[in-house]
């Protein structure tokens, strides 16, 4: 009887002992999840925005265009190919910064695009030298306020240092500088032979002393849908109020949100996701252009907006306004909703008095098909031929992308098409349309 009691006593011990590792065991218990993306909130929006850039990554130009000594163009508007020549670019000194002509005519613009021996980079607005010393460094100690939106790089067999010219077709001045570079060997392999390879381009005359360089080839494009992700409202708030604490939020409307302090103010869409910031008073002088776009540049890293591939594409230092397109696979991106593709600044006495701009993000397609869209030339063809235009005023046609906002099932449709500039507006080239008179888009 004795071993049995001392036999209990044991099994009795065993299970408290059982008890006690099972109940650490539980307490102790983590199971494996995938990792949360710190960046992403539960219903699916963005909870913080850590994107900032240099001005090499927001000053691009959309077009390269190569001219040798024969009458063949050759060109891209494929950024991936135009990337590399602004980095070889980077390697290059220059020096001698003079001013040819203050008052450039059409003719002589003309006469110059229309030279061998030279490739033009083409800008979307105009861009201030003394800023764009991240691409090319500019040895002169004072760089003047100069402005271009065409660069031309020239070279001569018999001169082995190219001339690089400034060009405003705005404000119609003509500078050019001298470049230096270690290997000029390199310059003919990494610049001139690429441009030997690009697509075949052809001049097309608009009008007396206007000629358009543009693809006569068929170029694809990517058509695609993504997801509408918004990025959360109340990050902008946090980032642009004085006090986030003291801000108030209204709802306005069913689709309108108000945030809102005693100096500033914040109106959100909800639907077409474009928010409106507003910090008066704003102010009536003059812009100087690099401070504007140096001011406006890092006014949206201070907050690190560049959610996007946002590049710059206009500034007016009268009304101290500037633009920046948002881009998709390299090319322009033109909205169906007002303000919903590009941020927009205008900069008070101190500190950006008004900031437009989605609220959106793109993140990887749904969907996305290659969509092969006709030569320039062609479409340059139909709008000449069309009696609902006058074919002479137009100044640009170039590939781009027209953002559909499908509100219903919550999803952003980039759609490829041709957009050519006329009176201050692009417009969309669609077949269909171009029989209608075009589709107009309003953008400066």
């Amino acid at each position: 009887m004795r071993h049995i009691e001392t036999i209990k006593s044991v099994v009795l011990l065993l299970l408290v002992l059982l008890s006690i590792t099972f109940t650490f065991s539980i307490w102790s218990y983590a199971p494996k999840f995938d990792p949360i993306d710190p960046n992403q909130s539960v219903d699916g929006s963005i909870t913080t925005i850590q994107n900032k850039k240099p001005i090499s990554d927001i000053v691009l130009p959309y077009k390269w265009v190569f001219k040798f000594n024969d009458e063949e163009l050759f060109g891209t508007t494929d950024s991936s190919v135009i990337k590399p020549v602004l980095e070889e670019m980077m390697r290059w000194k220059v020096f001698g910064l003079t001013a040819v002509n203050q008052n450039l005519t059409l003719e002589e613009l003309h006469n110059l695009l229309t030279k061998g021996n030279q490739y033009t980079l083409y800008y979307p607005g105009e861009v201030p030298v003394s800023v764009y010393e991240d691409v090319l460094e500019i040895e002169d100690k004072n760089v003047p306020e100069v402005l271009f939106n065409l660069l031309i790089v020239n070279w001569n067999p018999e001169d082995s240092l190219p001339e690089v010219h400034f060009i405003s077709t705005v404000s119609r001045t003509h500078y050019k500088a001298k470049v230096k570079m270690e290997d000029t060997q390199r310059f003919q392999k990494s610049i001139i032979d690429k441009g030997k390879k690009l697509s075949q381009y052809k001049e097309v005359q608009v009008n007396e002393t206007k000629t358009l360089a543009i693809s006569s080839e068929p170029i694809t494009a990517i058509h695609s849908t993504y997801i509408e992700e918004e990025i959360n409202p109340s990050l902008f708030k946090d980032a642009l109020f004085n006090d986030p604490n003291a801000v108030r939020r209204n709802l306005v409307e069913p689709h309108k949100e108000e945030y809102g302090d005693d100096h500033a103010l914040m109106n959100v869409n909800t639907k077409s996701k474009v928010l409106n910031f507003v910090y008066p008073p704003e102010s009536q002088e003059l812009a100087i252009p690099s401070e504007l776009m140096t001011a406006t540049v890092e006014f949206v890293n201070d907050h690190s907006g560049w959610t996007d591939d946002y590049r710059y594409s206009y500034m007016n230092p009268v009304s101290r306004y500037i633009k920046f397109q948002l881009h998709d696979n390299g090319l322009p991106v033109f909205s169906d909703v007002p303000n919903g593709a590009e941020i927009t600044e205008i900069l008070g006495d101190n500190r950006v008095a008004r900031y437009s701009r989605p609220y959106f993000t793109l993140n990887s397609p749904i969907k996305s098909y290659e969509v092969t869209l006709p030569p320039a030339t062609e479409v340059a063809r139909q709008l000449e031929a069309s009696d609902d235009l006058d074919f002479t005023a137009i100044e640009e046609i170039k590939p781009g992308y027209l953002l559909i906002h499908d509100t219903d099932v919550g999803v952003l449709k980039f759609e490829p098409h041709w957009f050519y500039y006329i009176k201050g507006n692009w417009e969309v080239y669609e077949e269909e349309l171009n029989r209608k008179g075009g589709g107009l888009l309003g953008l400066e």
